[in-house]
């Protein structure tokens, strides 16, 4: 069956197939999951507080979803090395390990940030890797992150989903006017292929 006309199969004929249960760790090869170990015991330190204080602990319990925004312990850093090998087939692990770290420490929150300061992560390493979020990452506003956007070279320009606690009141497209911009509610939209259709329309 054509996959585009799955969604509009009749319900008897879908209970027809066979059903199997496939994770993302399911694709992942050897080397791929050495990377997974790695990338996910660093995680794990960053958002493991060191606190001698057992009240203190029980009280202020911070975890990789308190830290990275959206994690996922069953796809988040599976997806992200997935991705990052898939376009830089010619870098090396180390700099695989380095461009996940990157990429993971973008979804970090800012007071994440700082109160990874106390995590159970080496020393020079947090020092780093707040260096790249605050000095060299942009996290000051929407704007900012357009701004530098702008600077970089892609054809079809980037897509942003922005996630928040409440509906967004502030004009974003006069906000942003400096920037040939799309600016949607994501509850308009009722599939996903009406999402991407509407994508698509920009492009």
């Amino acid at each position: 069956m054509d996959e585009n006309k799955l969604a509009l199969a009749d319900p008897p004929l879908l209970n027809r197939f066979e059903k199997q249960k496939m994770s993302i760790n399911d694709i992942l090869d050897n080397n791929q999951k050495l990377f997974y170990e790695n990338l996910n015991d660093w995680a794990r330190k960053f958002s493991t507080l060191i606190d001698n204080n057992q009240a203190t602990q029980s009280r202020n319990k911070f975890t990789q979803k308190d830290l990275f925004i959206g994690f996922d312990k069953n796809e988040t850093l599976q997806s992200l090395i997935i991705d990052i090998m898939k376009n830089n087939p010619e870098a090396d692990e180390e700099e695989i390990l380095e461009k996940c770290k990157e990429c993971l420490i973008a979804t970090a929150t800012s007071d994440g940030v700082v109160r990874a300061e106390l995590s159970a992560l080496e020393r020079d390493e947090f020092e780093k890797w707040k260096h790249v979020y605050f000095n060299q990452q942009h996290h000051d506003s929407l704007y900012d992150y357009f701004d530098n956007q702008g600077t970089s070279s892609v054809p079809n320009g980037h897509l942003l989903i922005i996630n928040t606690f409440s509906n967004i009141n502030t004009d974003v497209m006069f906000c942003l006017r400096k920037f040939s911009c799309q600016v949607d509610k994501l509850s308009i939209f009722k599939t996903e292929a009406q999402l991407s259709n509407r994508v698509s329309q920009k492009r």
